[in-house]
């Protein structure tokens, strides 16, 4: 699947295909990171910035709604969507604080002074609430598994080189298609399989199978890369 054009992929995506979705959106994470920088004049990094998940929405969104008819590159028209969800967000927050946000000179680009002094008067609540969002979303999905959050913190490993161990694990689930389907539809850990798969001893699989269950929920949905952070996975 590597070796297809990008419009290929688009076009699958948009049918429905949400292993060309997540491609899509895998190899273009630092095009999304370099964009909304830009945007924001400030460095955005996916562990810290809530503005990249506003950003990941527009991105999946100009997934659907890119028509290569309309003669502009998918860069450029996903660019475009970033930038005015992003824009629309800030305004949002603007009026909601009577923050004067921007001019109408500037309506199209966010002067350095305008953004450092939204993100002081917004920035620790749209934290929050995004955070609360998407950890809403992920608690309920845990659920599914019979996973709670308070079964992370008892089974979370405490020394970094299990840790490490079961995070290379989770990322080569997310990497297998069928595996993954035997998680996600079925709701089991596929043991037998992952210890073939990775070598790693099945009494180590199976102590870990909550957060295992937990990383890997994170690792194949794009919604939840904003919580790698709360669980503190190496990079």
């Amino acid at each position: 699947m590597r070796d297809q054009p990008i419009e290929e992929l688009l076009l699958l995506a948009q049918k429905g295909d949400l292993r060309s979705r997540e491609t899509i959106i895998e190899e273009n994470r630092d095009f999304i990171a370099r964009v909304s920088s830009k945007i924001c004049n400030r460095y955005l990094t996916w562990n810290n910035d809530d503005e990249l998940s506003i950003a990941l929405i527009a991105f999946n969104e100009a997934i659907d709604g890119y028509d290569p008819r309309e003669g502009m590159a998918f860069p450029t028209f996903a660019r475009r969507v970033i930038h005015h969800r992003l824009v629309d967000y800030f305004r949002k927050e603007a009026k909601h604080r009577h923050i004067p946000l921007l001019t109408e000179e500037a309506d199209e680009e966010f002067s350095t002074y305008d953004v450092e002094y939204a993100y002081q008067q917004y920035h620790e609540q749209q934290q929050q609430e995004n955070f609360e969002a998407v950890m809403e979303h992920y608690i309920a999905e845990l659920t599914h598994y019979g996973v709670t959050l308070d079964d992370l913190v008892k089974v979370s490993p405490k020394h970094r080189d299990s840790k490490e161990t079961l995070v290379r694990v989770a990322r080569a689930l997310s990497g297998e298609r069928a595996l993954l389907e035997t998680l996600t539809k079925q709701k089991l850990l596929p043991i037998k399989e992952l210890e073939l798969l990775t070598g790693v001893k099945r009494k180590v699989l199976e102590r870990g199978r909550k957060y295992l269950i937990a990383l890997t929920l994170i690792f194949s949905n794009p919604s939840f890369y904003a919580l790698k952070s709360f669980t503190d996975i190496p990079d």
